[in-house]
């Protein structure tokens, strides 16, 4: 149209402009541009007019197209000038002057198009984004009261723990930021792997009492805690997937499931659903997602807090019996520092030391130690801070207030803060009494031990030099009898030999009597030499390979302790030639710097031990019995090994 407008404009002003060579008047032009009869045209105005289409152009052409106009309107003006015109380079200069106004004309009006254009385009762009800047500052609004709540939710949770008033915040938030109506929270059954309706909001209890007890897999609520992943269902009641005939009861349709999230671990779901058609979005579902963390932190915080509650009440009345067995216990318990200062100390540590309880506080504890277990005590203390072996219970000597002294056997136990030591706790056991009755009793021990071995030495001289002697003299005369009187018949003779074998065999047995009673060897040769004296007896006379080891360097025992055990040793091997069956036996003596160790083993049958050495005896084992017995009387430790079919091994260790 805009064409067909300039191509008009420039169809007359060419007319107009060739008027009078072409004797063309258009009929439709007034007789004013033409005069009567004849017309004279003005070449100057015609030529001007020309710049009317033009103008035209560069208001409804482009630049492109303005300019081809434009030399159009040139081509049509130069025939005049070059051919017709009697002043040719006026009519070229009038010419130019018109194309130079015409493209100044063009160039301004597609400048101030241009300028129009990119007005209207950043106009434009202002508008679209003033429409983003403002749906941006309403989401950010909507973000902010969204982190607001959020936020306020998360101060109480830190500030309360009822679960009942953090659930019934939560599905207040929910509904408020999800725009729902429906909010149901599960938390998870892990023993029975169920899901438990644990608050719910918006539906009745027939509702909920189908969905209570959903197995983890099933449903969206199911699928959701088992995949942890959340859960977004277009319409529930018709879904073919997790369709469910009571949320059409319901009138339930959308529906979005996320999972409750404590520290990577699943504790629950977060369920909202709506009764309009509706598409729950991305970015909702990572919102639910976050509230939903939070309600699982608070049901897992709810959860360490009961059990902290539970744990504090327990230890609570864990310390109060404890502080009752250390107050009132029988044995004596105290506890101080690392300096020595007692921090705690019970009725009987106080009773003890001879202070009350309240006196010992802050009192050093190397007050009550004798001096010469001070060091010794200074070396349980570093063995225990360094992770040395020590053997315990120990026994040590204490000071009492009053200056008396006490024999304890103690226990001592590092105390830690944090994996650093802090002090230490003492057990002690006042065994004094004890002490004194066992040493009056192996002293009493003692005294009948040297009253039998003196008794004993006695009866074996009086069977050596008196009873062997009488059978001597009465063999003597037998025989002088059955040599010198040659009428004595056959039969008799012999009867009196048979009876001078038997007196013979009785000499024997009496002087075997004699020696077992009090082995003269063991007053003149010594221990060493009376062992070897029984090992050879043991092979000789009962056919048991027996050998004797000797370790270390030879020393002497008091009288009293050589011969008592010299009565083990003798027992042992008499107990092995009479009920062991054994074939092979070994006495072995290892002389210590500190002890003396002897083991006597056999590979006999052996027998089955006891649990107490009381029984023992019940049991007719009155040989081992009277040797556990005769090691206490030296001081010494007894242990015995015995398996059925293998042998018995009897070790016996000695203090110097």
């Amino acid at each position: 149209m805009h064409f067909g407008i300039a191509a008009f404009f420039f169809f007359l002003v060419t007319i107009y402009f060739y008027a009078e060579h072409t004797s063309l008047v258009p009929s439709f032009l007034p007789e004013f541009f033409f005069g009567a009869g004849s017309f004279r045209v003005n070449f100057t105005i015609s030529q001007i007019l020309y710049l009317a289409p033009i103008i035209y152009s560069a208001y409804t052409f482009k630049l492109k197209d303005s300019f081809i106009f434009l030399s159009i309107c040139l081509a049509a003006m130069l025939p005049e000038a070059l051919i017709i015109s009697a002043s040719p380079m006026n009519s070229l200069l009038i010419m130019c002057i018109i194309i130079m106004a015409g493209s100044v004309v063009l160039t301004w009006v597609n400048f101030h198009k241009t300028q129009q254009e990119r007005l209207e385009t950043t106009s434009q762009r202002l508008e679209i984004a003033y429409k983003k800047l403002k749906s941006k500052v309403r989401i950010a609004i909507q973000q902010e009261s969204q982190l607001a709540n959020i936020a306020n939710f998360s101060a109480m949770m830190t500030q309360t723990f009822d679960m009942p008033q953090i659930f019934r915040t939560a599905m207040d938030m929910v509904m408020q930021l999800m725009k729902v109506k429906v909010v149901i929270i599960f938390s998870i059954d892990e023993a029975n792997k169920e899901l438990r309706v644990a608050a719910y909001t918006g539906v009745d209890e027939k509702y909920i009492s189908a969905l209570d007890g959903t197995k983890l897999g099933n449903g969206s609520c199911g699928v959701a805690a088992m995949t942890g992943q959340p859960i977004i269902v277009d319409d529930i009641s018709t879904d073919p997937k997790f369709g469910r005939p009571e949320a059409k009861e319901e009138k339930l349709q959308a529906q979005l499931s996320v999972p409750l999230l404590s520290q990577g671990k699943i504790t629950g779901i977060l369920c909202v659903a709506s009764r309009s058609p509706r598409l729950f979005t991305k970015s909702e579902a990572e919102l639910l997602t976050s509230i939903g963390n939070l309600i699982g932190i608070a049901m897992e915080n709810s959860r360490l807090n009961r059990e902290r509650e539970i744990t504090t009440a327990q230890l609570q009345l864990s310390e109060r019996r404890y502080r009752q067995l250390f107050e009132n216990a029988h044995d004596a318990i105290w506890v101080q520092d690392l300096d020595g200062k007692i921090i705690a100390a019970n009725n009987a540590a106080a009773k003890l030391f001879g202070h009350d309880p309240l006196e010992l506080l802050g009192m050093d504890s190397r007050m009550f130690i004798s001096q010469e277990d001070l060091n010794f005590s200074q070396q349980v203390q570093y063995k225990l801070l360094n992770d040395h072996d020590l053997t315990q219970p120990y026994t040590q000597k204490v000071v009492k207030k009053d200056g008396t002294k006490a024999i304890l056997t103690i226990t001592t136990n590092l105390i830690s803060n944090e994996g650093h030591p802090c002090g230490f706790q003492f057990i002690g056991r006042d065994i004094t009494k004890e002490i004194t009755m066992q040493e009056n009793l192996r002293f009493y021990l003692q005294q009948i031990t040297k009253a039998h071995e003196d008794e004993r030495l006695r009866i074996s001289r009086d069977l050596h030099d008196g009873m062997a002697q009488d059978i001597i003299a009465i063999l003597q005369q037998l025989e002088s009898f059955c040599q010198d009187d040659e009428h004595l018949p056959m039969a008799r003779l012999r009867t009196l030999w048979n009876l001078h074998d038997q007196i013979k065999k009785l000499l024997q047995d009496v002087r075997q009597l004699s020696r077992d009673l009090r082995p003269s060897i063991l007053d003149d040769l010594g221990l060493l030499s009376a062992v070897e004296w029984l090992t050879e007896q043991l092979k000789t006379e009962h056919k048991v390979e027996t050998k004797l080891i000797v370790l270390g360097e030879e020393r002497s025992f008091p009288a009293e302790i050589e011969i008592t055990l010299f009565r083990i040793i003798q027992e042992a091997l008499r107990n092995i030639a009479k009920h062991s069956g054994a074939t092979r036996a070994s006495v072995s003596i290892d002389f210590r710097d500190t002890e003396t160790k002897i083991s006597i083993t056999d590979n006999g049958m052996g027998f089955k031990i006891p649990a107490t050495p009381g029984e023992l005896s019940r049991h007719g084992k009155l040989g081992i019995d009277g040797i556990i017995t005769r090691a206490k009387l030296v001081g010494g430790a007894i242990d015995i090994k015995s398996d059925i079919g293998v042998g018995t091994s009897i070790n016996i260790s000695t203090p110097l």
